[in-house]
């Protein structure tokens, strides 16, 4: 169970509980985001078979394990992104990943803005509800990324190549099952 990559997210967001509670919050959310996904899929496929099911038990398989694959495709794809994105600080270093967060938050917050003003507000939904959650999360990491690694006044100023080293020898670890 602890091989899976939804696992993996999990064991991610619990250890970086003390250390970088931000982190491990969009972490939680990310695997939060990556449930949503697969349940809706297997309430999907659910629904889709149950006509054709009189018992409804092959249906409910059917939802079950299309719902566990999407879940974890979905988390693999995240960790895949995290991984990434280590990468790219590790190559770059902190002043880039910080022009890089704020290029993709100004992006973000410009398209947010751009759809919401077409947007009649009595339609908010759920659908509409994530993009914004996403881009307040976004903006959220820029802000949290520029006290915590460029702003050596503030309490918890930390150190940017260590923290990266680590967590690319925790997902390598975890790679490996370790």
């Amino acid at each position: 169970m602890r091989q899976t990559h939804a696992a993996r997210l999990a064991i991610m967001a619990a250890r970086l509980r003390r250390p970088l509670p931000l982190l491990a919050i969009l972490t939680a959310a990310t695997l939060l985001f990556c449930l949503f996904l697969g349940w809706s899929t297997g309430r999907s496929v659910f629904d889709l078979l149950s006509p054709a099911s009189p018992t409804g038990i092959g249906a409910g398989i059917a939802g079950v394990l299309a719902g566990l694959a999407v879940l974890e495709l979905c988390a693999a794809f995240a960790v895949t992104l995290i991984t990434g994105a280590l990468q790219l600080a590790y190559d770059t270093g902190r002043h880039r990943v910080r022009a890089l967060l704020v290029i993709a938050c100004a992006i973000v917050l410009a398209g947010l803005a751009w759809r919401l003003s077409e947007l009649d507000p009595a339609s908010l939904s759920f659908a509409t509800i994530l993009p914004i959650l996403g881009g307040g999360s976004l903006l959220a990491l820029t802000i949290w990324f520029e006290r915590a690694y460029l702003r050596p006044a503030y309490p918890g100023f930390r150190d940017f190549w260590v923290d990266v080293v680590d967590a690319r020898r925790f997902l390598t670890r975890a790679a490996h099952g370790e």
